[in-house]
């Protein structure tokens, strides 16, 4: 029996992910909708995305401090909490700033919860190295498999009911699993795998805040999560509204993203198990080479005759758009497991959430200065290959530790 423990637990990540993260990540299906209903730029409709993505990492240490004292049963229905009074806060907004607060701040906190901290914190006393980034990158791929049922389930709300009982909707199902957790045997899911080597010598609680802080390896993957973070989420949440103005048609805009979201979740599994295999370094390249190839080829998308360069899309930045969430925590977790892990790993997740702010943010007021996406591509590009650089070299350091000595 205790051998599907394991795997129920990655269920259970998966689940809380669709239940949560997956309906935040609906967010650009909503973009003209709020845009019209509040008569305002697109910059400050993108910045609501830009609070959620900042407070997703920020909020990520104080999740980890609730992890490490309470326990994640308080851990998850908080986050999930979060995430039911985010969007049915939202539903009944008044004026941009309540969207800054619901789907800006709770959201971004409920999926602090609910995301890396989670997974990680939980999945890392369950799973040996050599299977902990395929567990990881499954539990990750929740937002990308739920964006193809919550995707075009919110484009078709919106048409028939409007934006904001689409959001009451979301607010309902994220509201049934709350008193579900409160019934969870926590503490056998916290004590762990029996069998499971520890990475560190018995008594050793491993690598305390300070010490990680000091850690030229700390600083690799924080900066790789805020540039990764900045060249995908400049464009991201702008992509529905780039197709609509090249004239294609809303709904078959939205499948094109829930065929990204469904591609997602196998890229990330795909890329995590390469990265399992010895060939981390690979992977890492591999994931980015494939998000850059796909803005060149959303930049060739003029007009809906373009199918070709859309799928292409696709197929390259959808497949590869969470894939390095899975190996930026299976590093950290690698290098950090430990009494003081969720407090380092939050630390770790605030460059993500810098990085989504600045760049949702950023990418907005971009095209509204330029009244274009050229400069938005650019800058998607640029962070995407800086990032590359800063975890591919650390994924490689990691590699030549594991090597056995001949």
């Amino acid at each position: 029996m205790n051998r599907f423990v394991p795997w129920a637990l990655v269920a259970l990540c998966f689940v809380l992910g669709v239940a949560s993260r997956s309906i935040g990540e609906t967010f650009a299906v909503f973009v003209p909708s709020i845009q019209q209903a509040f008569e305002t730029n697109r910059g400050s409709v993108t910045l609501i995305y830009g609070f959620s993505l900042l407070l997703g990492g920020t909020a990520a240490p104080v999740a980890g401090w609730i992890a490490d004292r309470f326990g994640l049963r308080v851990l998850t229905m908080v986050g999930m909490t979060a995430a039911a009074l985010a969007t049915a806060g939202a539903s009944q907004a008044t004026n941009v700033w309540h969207l800054y607060l619901g789907l800006g701040v709770v959201m971004g906190f409920g999926s602090a919860s609910l995301s890396g901290v989670l997974s990680s914190t939980l999945l890392g006393r369950w799973f040996p190295a050599n299977r902990l980034g395929v567990a990881i990158g499954v539990s990750w791929s929740a937002s990308g498999v739920g964006a193809m049922a919550t995707i075009p389930i919110a484009q078709h709300l919106i048409a028939t009911e409007g934006w904001r009982d689409a959001y009451i909707v979301f607010a309902c199902v994220s509201a049934v699993f709350i008193p579900l957790l409160a019934f969870l045997p926590w503490r056998r899911i916290e004590r762990g795998a029996p069998g499971l080597v520890p990475l560190r010598a018995a008594g050793d609680t491993g690598p305390t805040v300070g010490e990680a802080l000091h850690d030229w390896p700390f600083w690799a993957l924080t900066v790789s999560f805020g540039l990764t973070s900045i060249g995908i989420f400049s464009l991201a949440p702008q992509v529905m509204i780039y197709l609509l103005e090249r004239g294609f048609d809303g709904a078959y805009a939205a499948q094109a993203l829930a065929v990204a979201g469904f591609l997602m979740p196998l890229g990330m599994v795909g890329f995590s198990w390469l990265a399992d295999r010895g060939g981390r370094r690979l992977a890492a390249l591999l994931a980015y080479g494939s998000s850059i190839g796909g803005v060149g080829a959303l930049a060739l998308v003029r007009g809906p005759s373009d199918d070709l360069w859309l799928w292409l899309y696709v197929l390259l930045f959808g497949g590869s758009m969470g894939s390095r969430g899975p190996m930026i925590s299976t590093l950290a977790t690698l290098r950090y497991r430990g009494a003081h892990f969720g407090r380092i790993y939050g630390l770790i997740s605030m460059g993500m959430g810098f990085g989504g702010f600045f760049g949702a943010w950023i990418g907005g007021v971009l095209h509204d200065l330029t009244d274009g996406y050229a400069a938005v591509m650019v800058l998607s590009v640029a962070a995407l290959a800086l990032a590359a650089a800063s975890l591919g070299s650390e994924a490689g350091a990691r590699e030549r530790i594991s090597r056995p000595k001949s």
